[in-house]
């Protein structure tokens, strides 16, 4: 059996897909952190019968009518792969908007069976949703859901067992209309608002506040300010990275990566003693390659993990999604739009989701620059050589990191201004629209999970990749070409010498002279 989770972009979907599975996929308050299809097997805690029931994460759409790749890959899946039953995750707190879509999924003769997602905040906002009747104004079961909290997820399920073989009455009779008559759809999806805002008027019933603007308006007019909003976001990422990499007494990151360094040498050493009388190609191997070349990377751990938690923190509260509305008209001028914003930011932790993220740029043009230049933003794999160079070079100098990270800005912004001027399009102005998240708390559940899951990934790189590497250096600088011990003062005759020489000269111009070593650490 294959249950299929759909809906609108920020609306809790992939919260619930881990909560349905205990799976950890990354979330986050912008469309494009899902950018394909995850698959998952229902937790048996949910579900106590035999069969055995996958879950079907899809991207975020706000129709079945795609327009850029990631909407593609929900509209093709549900119409081609198909689903046993859908799970329809409407945001409670924007009902009007996400219920176009679930009109649309009404209509595609599959069980359907509505998640009222967030309806905490409605019940904090003093917002009432009748849910009986809307259940009968679509005519599928509607169940309250809390995702964060797991509340409603057992009811969920037990529905879709319910329905599960089904034939539903559509809610809504659409027109049979040709989707390339560009005239006739946007007739039907006129007609399909009113009809959404006809029931919206029925079943919801919110306090109306008397005062124009917030406490959230108020802050957002500073953050997303064109001058304030970059000085703000210039501040927060100069926090990030001085909290995480400074030895200064709010050095978290340092602090803890001198205690896991300390450990390090300690455990090289001991190793080291009880093979003081070993064979000297083991003792090199073993000490000097495997402890010692992974025990040098795994020695910056604490300070990308410090740092993937504070971002985390600030993806959880709100403000990355205004700090992608900041960056927009910025990267206007150079020919890319706030969409782009998005991999640069998420380029931060790992490049591959980046480049992946891009399928929300709807410009082809657009979406092959930003794929393009996210990788010059310093990312996790990054972060280790910026903070050697740093530690070397400008030795307790806490403006090195962020300045590393503000100059990948700059390169990406060079680097699109020369594609636009290379290819000589003149493009129409890009309309960005992103939804702003509500200010919350943020969850240290939800960042130490984050912390630990791309900390993981950062050991099991090291453990693996990095090991190999390390060890097949090693094997290569200890032997020549005739697969004999290379002695001590002859290292420029080891197999690594000989194949790094030819590049060395390429290095010529850069460092003034020709230097194997430097080239074999290049390469």
């Amino acid at each position: 059996m294959k249950i299929v989770l759909a809906g609108n972009p920020n609306s809790g979907k992939t919260t619930m897909f881990n909560a349905l599975t205990g799976h950890n996929e990354k979330v986050g308050n912008w469309a494009g952190v899902t950018v394909d299809k995850k698959e998952g097997e229902l937790k048996r805690t949910l579900y106590k019968g035999l069969d055995r029931i996958m879950v079907v994460d899809l991207p975020g759409t706000y129709s079945m009518s795609p327009y850029s790749a990631e909407e593609g890959v929900t509209s093709e899946y549900i119409l081609k792969e198909g689903a046993d039953v859908i799970i329809n995750i409407v945001d409670a707190t924007n009902l009007e908007r996400s219920l176009f879509f679930t009109t649309q999924l009404l209509e595609l003769e599959i069980p359907v069976v509505v998640a009222l997602n967030k309806c905490d905040i409605n019940q904090k906002e003093g917002t009432k949703i009748d849910i009986e009747l809307l259940s009968s104004k679509l005519n599928c079961p509607v169940v309250q859901t809390v995702s964060t909290s797991k509340s409603g997820l057992e009811d969920v399920i037990s529905r879709c067992m319910e329905v599960v073989g089904t034939t539903q009455v559509r809610a809504y009779e659409g027109s049979s209309i040709d989707p390339t008559d560009r005239a006739a759809v946007l007739a039907d999806d006129q007609n399909r608002f009113e009809f959404v805002k006809s029931i919206v008027k029925q079943v919801e019933k919110k306090i109306k506040l008397i005062s124009k603007r917030t406490t959230m308006d108020i802050i957002d007019e500073k953050l997303t300010h064109p001058v304030s909003g970059l000085l703000v976001f210039a501040v927060v990422m100069f926090l990030v990275f001085f909290i995480s990499q400074s030895e200064s007494p709010i050095g978290i990151g340092k602090f803890l990566e001198g205690l896991l360094t300390g450990l390090i040498e300690d455990f090289q050493g001991f190793v080291a003693a009880k093979l003081v009388d070993a064979n000297p190609l083991l003792y090199s191997i073993l000490i000097d390659g495997i402890i010692g070349g992974v025990g040098a990377v795994v020695g910056f751990l604490p300070l990308v993990m410090v740092m993937y938690f504070l971002i985390a923190l600030l993806e959880d509260c709100g403000y990355m999604a205004r700090a992608t509305v900041v960056l927009d008209p910025v990267f206007k001028k150079v020919g890319l739009s706030g969409k782009s914003a998005i991999p640069m930011i998420m380029g931060t932790g790992c490049g591959i989701p980046a480049v992946m993220s891009c399928r929300t740029i709807r410009n082809e043009r657009e979406r092959r620059t930003t794929a393009i230049l996210s990788t010059f933003m310093p990312c996790g794999a990054k972060l280790p050589v910026i903070a050697l160079f740093s530690g070397v070079f400008f030795p307790g100098e806490a403006w090195v990191a962020p300045l590393m990270y503000f100059m990948g800005i700059v390169l990406i912004l060079v680097g699109a201004l020369l594609v636009k001027k290379i290819t000589g399009v003149n493009s129409k102005e890009s309309f960005f629209i992103i939804e702003l998240p509500a200010y919350k708390r943020p969850s240290l559940k939800f960042a130490l999970g984050q912390m630990l899951e791309r900390g993981k990934s950062y050991v099991v790189k090291a453990g693996t990749v990095i090991l190999i590497c390390n060890t097949v250096v090693q094997l290569m600088q200890s032997f020549n070409l005739r697969f004999e011990l290379v002695e001590e003062g002859m290292e420029n005759t080891s197999i690594l010498a000989v194949i790094a020489t030819p590049f060395s000269y390429l290095l010529v111009p850069i460092v003034g002279f020709a230097a194997w070593q430097l080239a074999a650490a290049a390469i």
